[in-house]
């Protein structure tokens, strides 16, 4: 990683969301309107798209860092995991917390948030804000069904709202009334579904009463219907959800599960986890012919490296670990997409979804706001570098 006061950027193929003039300058983090600037670190991208910095909405930790088990004694692992993250191309990301018990959560909330206001000036990937997925939940994975809480109230919920929790994953069936959802979105934090043993019939009260748009993970860990299986890989595995989604008679309201509202619904924003274990290819692919860039994000559910191997002992996928990188890389591979749109979804599409991604100026490469830039070499399909504000993450 090095830091520079003044950058040019030149010879690029493409700027993505911006005005795709010749250069780029950035002068003290931000991207400048500058024409002409001496004495500065010029940066020639050949072969390479300029693309908004990616985001990643759900990392439970990375190497040695989980952010379910944070010590005041071990915050430091949390720089390491933000520069790591930084070299695969995230600019912006969410520490999350999974299910656990109650003091547990707030723990770790608190030593996140600690870590917040004590490293302003550390280089690597920013803290958007904190995602809290789960406690409020149906359908367990790897969470502990002990420490989950089935009654989604206001009252339950409000002892979580604390600072920076800007997002909130949950099964929304467990909330009866709406009226905890309704909560925390006057209280600034999106609302996303998932862990879900919601019916069909749950999940259309979720997203058409409730105004529920985002999905944690879709396919894993939520209510589907028989004969689909989200890590099958035959020609015939999709027919099933076809079948009901082309004739909405064929669809048992109480039977089938939420899987279905979310893939029939325009407005909902579905994150996909596209490492090739936790969602097949043609899943994520025909998920993609039904979203389309706007409405498909991407997330790799990291988790540390110790609790992964743990998961692996007992049989269990527990979480990622499969770089952001690599997910558009597979992308890519899969032919999904073409590559400007992925790489819309892997940013532009997220920061949307998320209240103060936009605000920040992620999503975007604007004018008078900091520098959140993803290089992507597309002759090597893979990222060159990563810019955060006067910091330059360069692979090779």
């Amino acid at each position: 990683m090095k830091s520079f006061n003044k950058f040019k950027l030149i010879n690029f193929k493409k700027v993505l969301s911006f005005d795709n003039s010749n250069e780029i300058f950035i002068i003290d983090g931000k991207v400048s309107r500058e024409s002409k600037l001496d004495d500065c670190e010029v940066l020639d991208l050949k072969d390479c798209i300029l693309s908004p910095g990616f985001i990643d909405p759900q990392v439970n930790g990375l190497n040695n860092c989980s952010f379910w088990d944070l010590e005041e004694n071990n915050l430091d692992e949390i720089d390491k995991l933000r520069v790591n993250l930084a070299y695969q191309g995230v600019t912006g990301f969410c520490p999350t917390v999974i299910t656990n018990s109650k003091d547990k959560i707030l723990k770790s909330v608190d030593l996140i948030n600690s870590y917040i206001k004590n490293s302003k000036d550390k280089p690597g990937a920013k803290i958007l804000g904190i995602h809290i997925e789960g406690i409020f939940i149906s359908k367990y994975g790897v969470h502990e069904k002990q420490h989950a809480i089935n009654e989604l109230t206001v009252n339950n919920i409000k002892s979580f709202i604390k600072e920076n929790v800007i997002l909130f994953t949950l099964a929304p069936e467990l909330d009866k009334t709406g009226e905890a959802i309704k909560f925390l979105k006057e209280s600034n934090i999106t609302v996303s579904i998932g862990h879900t043993n919601a019916t069909y019939e749950e999940g259309l009260k979720a997203l058409d009463e409730y105004g529920v748009n985002l999905c944690t993970h879709m396919f894993n860990a939520m209510k589907g219907v028989n004969g689909f299986n989200h890590r099958g890989i035959d020609e015939n595995n999709l027919k099933a959800l076809k079948e009901k989604l082309d004739d909405k008679n064929k669809i048992n309201p109480k039977d089938d599960g939420i899987m279905l509202a979310l893939l029939k619904n325009k407005n909902v924003v579905s994150m996909a986890i596209p490492d090739g274990l936790h969602v097949s290819k043609e899943a994520i692919k025909f998920l993609y012919e039904i979203k389309g860039k706007d409405k498909f994000a991407i997330t790799t559910d990291m988790v540390s490296n110790p609790f992964f191997k743990e998961s692996e002992k007992v049989g269990t996928l527990g979480g990622g670990q499969t770089g952001f990188d690599k997910c558009v890389t597979n992308l890519t591979t899969w032919n999904v997409s073409n590559l400007e749109d992925i790489l819309i979804s892997a940013s532009t599409t997220t920061s949307k979804a998320l209240n103060n991604g936009r605000n920040n100026g992620f999503g975007e490469i604007q004018y008078e706001k900091d520098a959140y830039i993803t290089i992507w070499d597309t002759c090597k399909n893979k990222v060159k570098g990563t810019i955060i504000g006067k910091n330059l993450f360069l692979n090779f």
